[in-house]
């Protein structure tokens, strides 16, 4: 399960664990940053991972490749 959520200068993306075993997911996205975060309530903690819009793209589209290495548009070596 996930929501999504627009505000005037963010977009907030939250995935729920419908085991209840992990944290919530949750992306902050900004035109400048991207802030992905975790709740860790057994540590009481919050784990957060801080990358830039272009990488953001790249996950996104990393998720969707084949195995292989890749640069922006160009794919640089063949599956294996």
């Amino acid at each position: 399960m996930f929501s999504v959520e627009f505000d005037w200068d963010e977009v907030c993306i939250t995935i729920m664990d419908d085991t209840g075993y992990h944290g919530d997911l949750k992306v902050h996205a900004f035109d400048d940053i991207v802030y992905i975060t975790q709740d860790d309530p057994e540590l009481d903690t919050t784990h957060i991972l801080e990358i830039n819009p272009a990488m953001w793209e790249e996950l996104m589209t990393a998720i969707h490749s084949p195995e292989g290495f890749f640069m922006r548009g160009t794919k640089h070596s063949q599956n294996h």
